[in-house]
């Protein structure tokens, strides 16, 4: 072997982690049809092999050479049910492939379990795999018996979460009130949405459509099972309601998947509303008998007019791309678009600011962190602007009234 050829180092390394026997167990061989698909993406020829040694006795594998390939293969074959994939790979590596996964809009897509095998055994490499929305993480080299278990373990939990969402969106669709929560229902949802997206447009009003995600929610389902997980989102609907609106509808659309639609509300009103939640959520602990639990939520928002959509469905689908994209992006935030991004909680501010500091704020493009205070800003400024239109005759007493009156809605 050419030790100076590119990519001769990993496959020197990829040999040397694979030198010890690898693990494996030899279950009795299943048919064709019964095999879960699994897609293997690996740039290391040998690391294949190796995986398909270990697996291919109970599972269907597909290969991929590098992170665009099984991208693509994601999103062509829907039988897909596991990914198994490197972090060094060509093209598009392996974060930038959970990235593009955890916000598809495919649903089947976008909640595939992904088992990330590295030899980079660092703390910061597993961090940024789960930030990005990894399932699992395995360290090369690889222990046949911990990767079939692990392999046989996300194949079963997907084939049984999917069959629950299946169940629960039938039984959503039967009904306009969440059995769990007593939130409305999906179905509810998109009625509701539709007749205020009527009306919005006919008398040029704002609305925008907000989606929530528990973040962690499945590893939280894996790890307390139903009971807990019923009481997360009783607990989370319960906040949710509190800190909407008596106009805003608050549903329960999927298994951890929530949505409220917000008649009347711009970017702004929406982005408050969004971070009322989210704060409401980080502050208080959830608590049941001698389990206590810190909850942080991801959320996304679209608005008609501002963003492209003109129906309901496209306006939810987009609220949720950009929820997904939070998700990835470390959760406990909000998904505007890709180009408008919301302040990272860490760098939110803590304490009121007062007129001046807002405005330097502004000149420094830090428009992102505003957002929780803009109600209490403008009222503020109405003292001022009520002298400025007496002293000015600006003719702006109707304008300020009006102000006035959709502050007082929006508290």
């Amino acid at each position: 072997m050419d030790t100076n050829s590119p990519g001769a180092g990993k496959k020197t390394q990829d040999a040397k982690l694979l030198s010890t026997p690898v693990k494996s167990t030899v279950p009795t061989a299943a048919s064709a049809a019964d095999k879960v698909r699994v897609l293997v993406a690996d740039d290391s020829r040998v690391i294949r092999k190796a995986i398909n040694k270990i697996l291919s006795n109970e599972f269907d594998l597909v290969d991929a050479e590098d992170g665009e390939t099984a991208w693509e293969r994601l999103r062509k074959d829907s039988s897909i049910e596991v990914l198994i994939s490197d972090i060094e790979m060509p093209k598009l590596d392996g974060y930038s492939l959970i990235c593009h996964i955890r916000a598809e809009e495919n649903e089947r897509l976008r909640s595939v379990p992904i088992i990330v095998i590295t030899g980079a055994d660092d703390e910061q490499t597993r961090e940024r795999a789960f930030a990005c929305g990894a399932t699992d993480f395995i360290i090369k080299p690889i222990d046949g018996v911990q990767l079939l278990a692990r392999t046989r373990a996300h194949a079963k939990l997907d084939q049984t979460t999917r069959k629950l969402e299946e169940t629960a969106t039938a039984l959503e669709e039967q009904t306009a009130v969440d059995p769990l929560t007593q939130l409305h229902s999906r179905r509810y949802f998109i009625q509701r949405g539709v007749q205020d997206l009527a009306f919005a447009k006919r008398h040029n009003y704002d609305l925008s459509i907000i989606r929530v995600d528990i973040d962690n929610f499945r590893s939280i389902y894996k790890k307390h099972g139903d009971q807990v997980s019923d009481q997360i989102l009783i607990w989370l609907a319960k906040i949710l309601v509190a800190t909407s609106r008596t106009e805003d509808t608050v549903a329960r659309i999927g298994g951890g998947e929530f949505a409220i639609l917000a008649p009347s509300s711009g970017r702004m009103q929406a982005a408050v509303l969004c971070e009322r939640a989210r704060t409401a959520v980080s502050a208080e602990t959830f608590k049941n008998d001698s389990l206590t639990l810190p909850m942080t939520i991801s959320l996304g928002l679209s608005t008609l007019g501002r963003d492209p959509g003109d129906t309901i469905d496209e306006l939810l689908s987009l609220a949720e791309q950009r929820m997904t994209l939070a998700k990835a992006a470390g959760g406990n935030r909000l998904g505007v678009s890709y180009q408008e991004e919301a302040p990272k909680p860490e760098e939110a501010v803590i304490e009121q600011p007062d007129l001046e500091t807002a405005l330097k704020m502004l000149e420094a493009n830090e428009r992102g962190k505003l957002v929780p205070f803009l109600p209490d800003l403008i009222t503020r400024c109405i003292p001022l602007l009520e002298f400025c239109n007496k002293k000015l005759d600006l003719g702006l007493g109707f304008a300020i009234e009006s102000l006035k009156d959709k502050i007082s809605d929006m508290k």
